[in-house]
């Protein structure tokens, strides 16, 4: 379990996994995201996880021949991605969603999204 006394250990065991390709480094980006935006209470602690993880990951070539995918520009790729699904995703539900639900349900739902919303601020802003 992450806490902000056992990055520096949690950082190297990822480091230790030998990520081989940038479909692996998205992968453990989109984890480390995912696990933030669940979260939110350790979301200070992931975005520290992801700084100490920026120096030690691998770079690799862009399959188009430009730019090396880096550790830096997926992890913004996978940043702004969820931003923009966040976005789709208002707190407002559509008939289809609210349909066999009762308030309480919907509550509860519109919660967990604004709290994700949250926390993907927290993340970046940190």
């Amino acid at each position: 379990k992450i806490a902000p006394d056992n990055i520096g250990v949690i950082a190297q065991r990822i480091v230790d996994t030998k990520v081989t390709s940038s479909e692996e480094l998205e992968s453990v980006i989109g984890l480390i995201m995912k696990k933030a935006l669940t979260e939110p209470h350790y979301c200070e602690t992931y975005a520290d996880l992801v700084f100490k993880l920026k120096s030690e990951m691998p770079e690799f070539p862009s399959e188009s021949g430009g730019k090396p995918v880096t550790f830096k520009s997926t992890l913004l790729n996978v940043t702004q991605n969820e931003f923009d699904q966040l976005s789709r995703d208002s707190l407002d539900f559509t008939e289809e969603e609210k349909e066999g639900k009762d308030k309480e349900e919907l509550d509860f739902l519109r919660k967990k999204r604004k709290d994700r919303c949250l926390a993907n601020m927290k993340f970046i802003g940190h």
